[in-house]
């Protein structure tokens, strides 16, 4: 068994169970400012590779703007749709929603067999709805997104995996933002995945640990986004977005 067919069927799972501990509730405060979210409100970000080191690097490699549609009700939040005016940059998270608990994005439908390129892969993985995934706590210094451990055996193989998601507060950074200077919020996002294969034909022990990094201003939004590279996870270059403008379209 291939390492993708692996991942594949650890990450079916994961986001499987990630459903049941999304963050469900109802909160609509009225005097909640610290992101407030409106119809066409928009980010502009410029794109920058990161070199062996994580560090970014000067060259600009793309751009792009995402806004917000219009206000809906999604899984029990108010919630708004991120348009992204990119057609080669696509973004996985398609919802934005913020209260008091924290700032939240929306995974939607997933169709992972679209990525299955074995040929020796049979198994029909059901489309997932991943939900709300929580970015920033407002009250906690640490939380977990989610986290699942996996042993079954498919087929002749038998198949043990981890996979946590989990959130880590860094304290403040100073940041520079059209000319004035923020304290900005920064959060970890680490993810830890492992995958373990006994079989007649493969023996694979596999553990990969990334970190994925939001640093959020007060009233504006997400200042950054900088993914670190993750073999297991399928990202193997890193990137980071900075926020270059804001403001609110004429017409979202």
């Amino acid at each position: 068994m291939k390492m993708q067919k692996v991942l594949i069927l650890l990450t079916s799972i994961a986001v499987l169970l990630s459903v049941s501990s999304c963050d469900k509730s109802t909160i609509t405060p009225e005097d909640f400012t610290y992101l407030e979210l409106k119809q066409g409100l928009y980010w502009d970000y410029d794109i920058y590779s990161l070199n062996a080191q994580g560090e970014f690097t000067d060259d600009v490699i793309g751009a792009k703007t995402i806004y917000l549609g219009e206000k809906e009700e999604l899984d029990n939040r108010t919630a708004y749709a991120l348009l992204n005016d990119s057609q080669t940059d696509p973004d996985i998270f398609t919802h934005i929603s913020a209260d008091f608990d924290g700032v939240f994005l929306y995974l939607d439908e997933i169709n992972l067999n679209n990525y299955v390129t074995d040929p020796s892969t049979t198994t029909n993985i059901p489309i997932l709805i991943p939900g709300w995934i929580k970015v920033l706590d407002f009250e906690k210094n640490s939380w977990e997104s989610f986290f699942v451990e996996l042993n079954t055996i498919v087929e002749m193989d038998t198949i043990a995996g981890k996979i946590l998601i989990s959130g880590q507060k860094e304290g403040k950074i100073d940041v520079t933002y059209n000319g004035t200077n923020y304290s900005a919020d920064l959060v970890k996002l680490t993810f830890d995945l492992a995958a373990k294969v006994d079989s007649p034909t493969t023996n694979m022990d596999e553990k990969r640990k990334s970190d994925m990094y939001y640093a959020f201003i007060e009233g504006i939004g997400i200042y950054s986004i900088q993914q670190n590279p993750n073999e297991l996870a399928g990202v193997f270059e890193g990137r980071k977005e900075i926020l270059t403008d804001h403001g609110y379209l004429t017409k979202p």
